[in-house]
C-alpha cells in the first residue's frame, strides 16, 4: 500500500479526518475485500464521455497511483470497460474511483483492479471531450487534487488533502492503537483468546 501501514481503513480514515473527505456513499466498491490507499490522479470527463481515461492512460500516472475520475455524475454510460481496466492496471494504476458506472463488471473483477463506482451498465461511451487531466476536480462536493491520498475499501471512499496525510495518520494510528485496546478487553470479557499483535 505505498508504504502506508496496513491496518490504515477507510473508518479510521474518516475518524482521523473527523468525517470531512468522505465521498457520497452512492460510490460503491464493485468487488469486496479490496483495499487501496495511494495518491490521486484526477481527471474531468464530460457526460457520457470518457475521453480523459484515454488522455490519462497516454501519459499514465507513476504506480501505485488512484485514478479519480469525476463528472460523471449524469452519465449513462460507462467510464471505463475492461479493455481500459486492463490497461490501467498494465500501467501500474492500483485503483479507480469514479461518480460515472462501469461496465464489463465481471472482466474487472477478474483482474482485481479496485474500483469505486455509482454502478454499473453495458453502454460504451463517446470518446469527443472535451476532457480534462489534472489540477482538482469534486466528486459529491469533496474536492480532490493530484497527489491527495485516496483510502478506500468496502467502507467506501475517503480523501485526505496532501498537506496534512502526516497530521492525519497520526490521528488514525492513536485510534487504531485505542480501537486495539478496546477490543482486548472485550474480548477478554468474553473469555476468548488475544492474538498477539
Amino acid at each position: 500500500m505505498n508504504g502506508f501501514p496496513a491496518w490504515l481503513t477507510a473508518t479510521l480514515a474518516s475518524d482521523a479526518a473527523e468525517g470531512q473527505g468522505v465521498l457520497p456513499a452512492n460510490i460503491h466498491p464493485l468487488q469486496s475485500g479490496l483495499v487501496v490507499v495511494g495518491a490521486a490522479s484526477v481527471a474531468l470527463v464530460s457526460q457520457d464521455d470518457n475521453l480523459a481515461v484515454r488522455k490519462v492512460l497516454d501519459a499514465p500516472p507513476s504506480p501505485g497511483t488512484v485514478m479519480i475520475i469525476a463528472g460523471g455524475i449524469m452519465s449513462r454510460t460507462a467510464i471505463i470497460g475492461g479493455l481500459l481496466a486492463l490497461e490501467m492496471q498494465n500501467a501500474g494504476v492500483v485503483g479507480l474511483v469514479t461518480d460515472g458506472p462501469v461496465r464489463d463488471a465481471q472482466e474487472i473483477r477478474a483482474l482485481e483492479l479496485a474500483v469505486w463506482s455509482r454502478g454499473v451498465t453495458p453502454t460504451a461511451s463517446n470518446k469527443n471531450g472535451p476532457a480534462l487531466v489534472g489540477g482538482s476536480v469534486s466528486i459529491g462536493g469533496i474536492v480532490i487534487r493530484d497527489g491527495d491520498l485516496v483510502i478506500a475499501d468496502d467502507d467506501g471512499v475517503v480523501i485526505w488533502p496532501q498537506e496534512r496525510i502526516d497530521e492525519l495518520l497520526k490521528r488514525a494510528e492513536v485510534k487504531f492503537q485505542q480501537d486495539t485496546m478496546r477490543l482486548a478487553q472485550l474480548q477478554a470479557k468474553a473469555g476468548k483468546v488475544v492474538p498477539q499483535l
